[in-house]
């Protein structure tokens, strides 16, 4: 039994070493084809210069924001209910990317200035660079924790009002339908602007956990 035992483990011995050898040619076969295989490098995408954009466009964005602008004033201003909101930065400098087969433009990234919260607006364009619609995404506390008033989403809210306010839509529309998507708890809601066939989708899946999104897209 002794001896078997022994043959046993000199066979394995011989295996094992036999495995490892060839282990280590199948490492080195790999390692070579790595070496041989480097991958090509990745092209690197380029932005575009806002300037780059089809005229039309350029001076329709440039005309929404200084509208959008003008209405953060009367925000402002309101005797009773006054809020202060980030202006969207002019002249307008910021680039445009490519997402898949859209550029999307960075108007204005901001934190609420009163509560806890932020908020992203884009210009978003196809690939002839002509403008096709905007979109805010919107983050604040958690549905749970609001006030009554909810006016820790105000500063938000109002701004993807002041978009609404900007491309000439029906602000009371607007409302209406937001209040439509709330009750109806459906993630995705869409309707048609009466005043300028603009799609405006409220994106409220996760509306509990205080974020939010809204898309405005152009009539063609």
């Amino acid at each position: 039994m002794k001896k078997v035992l022994l043959l046993l483990l000199a066979v394995m011995l011989v295996g094992c070493s036999g495995e490892g050898t060839e282990k280590k040619k199948e490492a080195d076969v790999k390692k070579e084809d790595v070496v041989e295989k480097e991958p090509a490098e990745e092209k690197k995408v380029v932005p575009v210069k806002f300037e780059e954009v089809d005229p039309e466009s350029k001076a329709a964005v440039e005309k929404l924001v200084k509208k959008y602008n003008v209405r953060v004033d009367i925000y402002k201003q309101d005797p009773v209910d006054g809020m202060e909101i980030a202006k969207i930065p002019e002249p307008i400098t910021s680039d445009l990317n490519k997402e898949e087969n859209i550029f999307s433009q960075v108007l204005l990234d901001t934190d609420f200035i009163k509560h806890k919260g932020h908020y992203k607006i884009d210009a978003r364009y196809n690939e002839d660079k002509k403008i096709i619609g905007y979109y805010i995404s919107i983050e604040g506390i958690p549905a749970t924790e609001l006030s009554e008033e909810g006016e820790e989403w105000a500063e938000g809210i109002l701004s993807s009002m002041a978009i609404a306010w900007g491309l000439g839509l029906d602000i009371d529309k607007f409302d209406e339908e937001s209040d439509i998507a709330l009750d109806e708890e459906k993630p995705t809601y869409t309707y048609t602007d009466p005043n300028t066939k603009t799609n405006v989708t409220f994106l409220f899946a996760d509306w509990d956990l205080g974020k939010f999104e809204i898309k405005y897209d152009l009539s063609k």
